[in-house]
């Protein structure tokens, strides 16, 4: 008698903690299905979809005047939403670059993501981080091994609205070598909706 009690005592608890299981694993599925949705930050990154046309500087070394160029970009969102892809064709002769850019937003940690592409060389940088709205911008830190000059940089991107139809982007390096100022602003481009 004492055994069949164990033993309906067991298949009890397991049944228990197996509804249990079934439960959590019901709120789980449904919390990770919400996760997946893109949401109202996926809908900031659709505003810079569509054609635009870019003006643009690129300091090469500070202290040293920018070279200009133009160009053209095309954004669109992919993935079903999920991410907005960047490409660009600018400038011309030995300044004629191409990029690819991917920026998505992160709903598990609730941040913007940057990956960048371009033919000035093989490898990609990232970035995460936020849009100030009060700014309009977002703002997004990275860190990268430059093997030439043997460090680590630090860097952000900072993507602006001017307005509806003009957002400008800039690439700014901190503490880099040889500049007193804290800031180097290497790259800054201006986008107007065509």
């Amino acid at each position: 008698m004492k055994s069949i009690f164990s033993t309906l005592l067991i298949a009890l608890v397991l049944l228990g903690f197996s509804a249990h299981a079934q439960d959590s694993g019901d709120e789980y599925m449904e919390k990770y299905m919400e996760l997946m949705k893109p949401g109202p930050m996926h809908e900031k990154l659709h505003a810079l979809a569509g054609e635009w046309e870019l003006t643009g500087k690129i300091w090469m070394m500070p202290g040293q005047p920018p070279t200009d160029f133009s160009g053209v970009a095309q954004h669109r969102m992919i993935l079903d939403d999920r991410f907005l892809m960047m490409e660009s064709q600018s400038g011309e002769g030995d300044m004629y670059t191409e990029s690819m850019i991917i920026m998505g937003y992160d709903n598990r940690n609730e941040e913007f993501s940057y990956v960048g592409y371009d033919t000035w060389g093989t490898y990609y940088v990232t970035a995460k981080g936020q849009f100030d709205e009060e700014a309009r911008a977002w703002v997004l830190n990275g860190q990268d091994v430059d093997p030439v000059l043997g460090m680590e940089q630090t860097y952000f991107f900072r993507i602006s609205w001017v307005d509806d139809d003009t957002m400008k982007s800039e690439v700014i390096f901190l503490d880099y070598p040889g500049v007193e100022e804290k800031e180097f602003k290497m790259l800054e481009m201006v986008y107007h909706r065509k």
